[in-house]
């Protein structure tokens, strides 16, 4: 009998274990998780999209902003008028997409950025840069970046990178990773490019809605 009893304990305990590896795996209460869909990494961005399915987790959150951002030769720098916002109390228990599309497939076109969920429905954006319509077109080339794993646990109100993009006018090619907008330092990429621009997101709580 203690022998069975000392059995049935350790399945127990491998059954517990094995609970808690679950677990961990899960997404935290109160974080948001985001799934790259259709990814162009290495290569140049002209007429593909990119996508982003995200799912709340009870998350306390009530808006998603998209945030654009122009390299300037040593930095990053918010774009005026680069602030793409959808509000909703049902943010933190919805799922839906975040999608860049270009508008054309010139290699300059600025990206339609669009935002939808069944739940509280969506926006469509787009950027509008003087600096990028502005490049000469007959040399140019691009980059792209966008995640490549999945995140389960993004907390509220923290903004993380989903896309960079570069261009360079000289008709070569540099290619571009997604750790270029936390590092741009270390991205030849960035800090050789003729033109470049990034895009963030935060799920965010607004007191004020």
């Amino acid at each position: 009998m203690k022998k069975r009893h000392a059995a049935l304990a350790a399945l127990a305990l491998v059954g517990i274990l094995s609970g808690c590896g679950q677990a961990e795996t899960q997404p935290a209460d109160n974080t948001i998780s985001i799934t790259p869909v259709e990814q162009k990494t290495n290569g140049s961005q002209i007429d593909k999209s990119v996508k982003y399915e995200f799912s709340g987790n009870h998350a306390d959150a009530n808006g998603i902003e998209i945030q654009r951002y122009e390299w300037d030769g040593s930095a990053w720098n918010k774009d005026d008028y680069g602030l793409f916002t959808v509000n909703s109390e049902k943010v933190g228990e919805s799922s839906g997409i975040i999608q860049f599309d270009p508008e054309t497939d010139a290699v300059n076109a600025e990206y339609n950025i669009n935002i939808q969920s069944d739940d509280f429905g969506g926006s469509m954006q787009f950027a509008d840069s003087s600096k990028l319509s502005g490049l000469p077109t007959e040399w140019l080339t691009s980059a792209v970046a966008m995640r490549e794993e999945k995140i389960d646990d993004l907390a509220v109100d923290i903004e993380i990178p989903l896309l960079v993009r570069t261009f360079r006018t000289d008709g070569t090619q540099v290619l571009v990773v997604i750790d270029a907008f936390a590092d741009p330092e270390n991205s030849a990429a960035v800090k050789h490019s003729s033109y470049a621009e990034a895009y963030t997101v935060k799920f965010v709580k607004n007191d004020n809605l």
